[in-house]
């Protein structure tokens, strides 16, 4: 298979698992985020971070996909062209298991911070630490496209 075309499929799949995560992760917090605030409005900015988690995932895919883009006049090898569809690969499978992570934790934190509002400092770690699952893809990626 050409090379280029191998990227290209790397740049699809950075891209449209990244978005999906995204979607998935906000569908999931955003109805919770709703509920919450028509309660108790003063959380609202608190538990923005699940949202704002959820749309970093596509914005890493994005950030990859670019990368990839921008190399592909200079992958003309098949080696080459493997490592930018694995980074995509890499990016969009890391962005499924974030996504998975914060759609679970998400409102858990939310509904545990209503009930007590000491306990977010606590409950936001399995928030954060889902995230961090894409930042590692993130990193995985950066180091196979470049």
């Amino acid at each position: 298979m050409d090379p280029s075309t191998l990227a290209t499929l790397g740049v699809a799949v950075a891209t449209i698992a990244s978005a999906a995560s995204a979607t998935y992760a906000i569908i999931n917090c955003a109805p919770a985020l709703a509920s919450v605030t028509s309660e108790k409005p003063e959380y609202g900015s608190r538990l923005l971070i699940t949202i704002v988690l959820g749309e970093a995932l596509a914005i890493y895919g994005l950030l990859i996909a670019f990368m990839i883009v921008s190399k592909l006049p200079t992958i003309t090898t098949d080696e080459a062209g493997i490592r930018a569809l694995f980074s995509g690969i890499a990016m969009g499978g890391a962005a499924i298991a974030a996504s998975v992570g914060i759609s679970y934790c998400g409102p858990a934190l939310m509904t545990a911070t209503v009930e007590k509002p000491e306990s977010y400092t606590t409950n936001i770690l399995g928030v954060v630490l889902s995230e961090a699952l894409a930042i590692y893809g993130l990193l995985i990626a950066f180091m196979l496209v470049a």
